[in-house]
This record gives C-alpha cells, sequence and structure tokens, in this order.
C-alpha cells in the first residue's frame, strides 16, 4: 500500500479583517474564489502522485461555507478524495478537529497544513515540503526577511519604545504549507489542545513540544488573503503568471 500523505487545509477563520461581503475565502481573484485557488494548486500535486504517495484532503471550514464548498469541489474535483468538517473557535481547534477526521494513518504518513487563503502557493513551495520530509521531522515552507525589525518594549502610556535592531539574515517569514509525520503532528495537538494552547503556527507548537523545524524554499508570492489589499495584490500577481482565464478543472 502507498504511503499517504494527508492535506489539512484550515478554511474556518473569521476574516474579519476583511471588512463585510462575501467570505475571504469566496473573494474574486482574476477569475476564481480564493479557496478553489488553493484547492487548485494542491489538485496538481494529488493528480500527479507526487512521490508515489496517496492523497487526502481534508479541509476544514464553517457552518455557512461546508455546503457551498461541498458543492464546488464536486463540480471542480470529483476526482479527489476531500473530506469536510467543522472548524473550531481558534486555528489551533480547527486543525485538532481536522486531525480527528484521518482515521486511517500510519505513523510516518504525511500531514501537510495549509492555510485555505494562501490561494498562490505554487505545486514547487508544496513538493520542497514533501521532500524536505523524507531527511527532516518537521518542515515548513518560508522566506527569508525583507525588512528591518526592531525589538520594541510595549510602554504604559501606550508608547512603543525600540530597544534593539536584530540581524534580519537570522530571520525567516513562515509561510504555509507546513509538514510533519502524522504521529508527530498527532502529538503535538493533542497535548496543545490538553495544555489549553492556542498558536497561529503550527510549527510553533512542534518547537515547543521538542521536534526540529527545518525551512524548505518559499516564495513571496505566497502571501495570505486577510485584508481586500491583499486581493488587488494577488490579483496583479496572477495576471504576471498569465492565469487570468476564468476557472476550470
Amino acid at each position: 500500500m502507498n504511503r499517504k500523505c494527508y492535506f489539512l487545509i484550515p478554511a474556518a477563520g473569521s476574516g474579519t479583517r476583511m471588512g463585510i461581503g462575501q467570505p475571504k475565502l469566496m473573494r474574486n481573484v482574476e477569475g476564481r474564489p480564493v479557496i478553489l485557488r488553493t484547492l487548485d494548486a494542491i489538485a496538481d500535486v494529488c493528480r500527479s502522485n507526487y512521490a508515489g504517495l496517496s492523497y487526502k484532503i481534508v479541509l476544514v471550514t464553517t457552518g455557512d461555507l461546508i455546503g457551498i464548498l461541498k458543492a464546488m469541489c464536486a463540480e471542480y474535483f470529483p476526482d479527489l478524495n476531500i473530506i469536510f468538517t467543522l472548524g473550531g473557535n481558534t486555528r489551533t481547534e480547527s486543525v485538532s478537529l481536522g486531525l480527528n477526521m484521518i482515521n486511517d494513518a500510519d505513523d510516518n504518513d504525511l500531514v501537510l497544513v495549509h492555510d485555505g487563503a494562501r490561494c498562490l502557493v505554487t505545486s514547487e513551495e508544496i513538493t520542497a515540503c514533501i521532500d524536505g520530509l523524507d531527511e527532516h521531522p518537521v518542515c515548513a515552507s518560508a522566506v527569508p526577511v525583507k525588512n528591518t525589525l526592531k525589538e520594541v518594549e510595549i510602554l504604559p502610556s501606550c508608547g512603543v519604545k525600540v530597544i534593539d535592531t536584530p540581524d534580519r539574515s537570522r530571520f525567516y517569514e513562515i509561510l504555509t504549507p507546513q509538514g510533519f509525520r502524522f504521529k508527530d503532528i498527532e502529538t503535538c495537538y493533542m497535548r496543545a489542545m490538553d495544555d489549553g494552547i492556542s498558536a497561529t503556527d503550527d510549527t510553533a507548537l512542534a518547537t515547543l513540544y521538542g521536534l526540529d523545524v527545518y525551512l524548505t524554499k518559499g516564495l513571496y508570492s505566497n502571501l495570505k488573503i486577510t485584508t481586500p489589499e491583499d486581493i488587488a495584490i494577488a490579483s496583479e500577481i496572477v495576471r504576471t503568471r498569465g492565469e487570468s482565464e476564468p476557472f476550470h478543472d
């Protein structure tokens, strides 16, 4: 039996910074909703049976979107094995609930967590993460920090005082996908839930619970759709890539 790889996609965020209107996952980026662009990139890897793996997708979403997403996936990805479940109040809860839906994994099967709102991820970034797990226990897509960073102190007066300017060459911005072996990520999230810990990043839990984390090559274009400005930036990136045609499977 082929080794398995599960794509766990948290897509249950409230999207409050996007403002009123459609949920951010349903916002249009050059002819395609955000979530369909995300799934399309993952589908390319699944359909290629990359590295001889057997692929499944776990989509964690909200009650108001689950029916819509089931219908979309039935239309555009009928050939893919997609499991749907409802998320929780935090990203940590949502990932934990998604892991609960994986009931046929062996300890060394792979789990790649990828934010549903990162719709410009490339197959190259995904496969780099998969390849990295051949040698490392945990891998995350990342890019070097480009801007100067400041360490600060928040004063009682609400002022912000600069304490230090760290060497930015020592810092990377963490993206997704983030990859684990099933037993490791299951253990991390079971412990986090027991300990009442909430994290916005899967590798933060890995580090907390003693796993070494390694970085794989990401792209600066792999941005997370959070604000209306991100939609405009993503649309321009798509136009530059020449991928503005209406979505098709």
